[in-house]
């Protein structure tokens, strides 16, 4: 068996330095792109919990929403305040959609996607240097049974205000009638 194997690497005229150099620039890659990755998912993560405190602050401010003469406004502006006072410094969209209200009926539907770049470090001997990441979250109310209850609704019909609310860079939003996903309106 011994002299299977040095036959095999008998031959080998290789310096272990030479050895050691390439293992080493691998090991090297395989670190760098681990701090790549997991500064990827870190930062995916402040989004999910940025998300979580956007669905809080919208559950405490129901009313704010629900009483509003523009829904769809007022979502953008609780969410757009919410991400300011956390730091949030990416883009916002807001999908808005309230169904036909009827006298004793009224349901409304909000997605929420935060997107916000992250630079790559070691990728970048790949040319790699950003990449765009999202998270959304859905949500919405429905008030009244279709029953006897009485609901207040706004004076603006629900095609006034539903659509997209797309933040933009210094400030307010710029509104997309024709932007609302599909899933959204089932």
């Amino acid at each position: 068996m011994k002299h299977k194997i040095r036959r095999l690497f008998g031959e080998e005229r290789g310096n272990i330095m030479v050895l050691f150099a390439g293992t080493l620039i691998v090991i090297i890659g395989f670190i760098g792109l681990s701090l790549d990755v997991g500064l990827l998912l870190l930062q995916r993560n402040d989004l999910q919990t940025l998300s979580q405190v956007i669905r809080q602050d919208r559950f405490t401010f129901q009313d704010t929403i629900r009483n509003a003469d523009d829904p769809g406004s007022a979502s953008f502006t609780l969410i757009d305040s919410t991400l300011k006072e956390n730091g949030f410094d990416g883009t916002l969209k807001v999908y808005f959609y309230e169904e036909d209200p009827l006298p004793n009926y009224r349901s409304y539907r909000i997605r929420t996607v935060l997107s916000d770049d992250c630079p790559f470090y070691f990728a970048r001997v790949f040319g790699l240097t950003t990449t765009t990441l999202s998270v959304s979250l859905d949500g919405g109310e429905t008030i009244g049974d279709k029953g006897n209850d009485v609901v207040w609704h706004p004076k603006k019909s629900p095609s006034e205000y539903n659509g997209c609310y797309t933040s933009l860079p210094g400030g307010g939003y710029n509104l997309s009638h024709s932007d609302i996903p599909s899933d959204l309106k089932t």
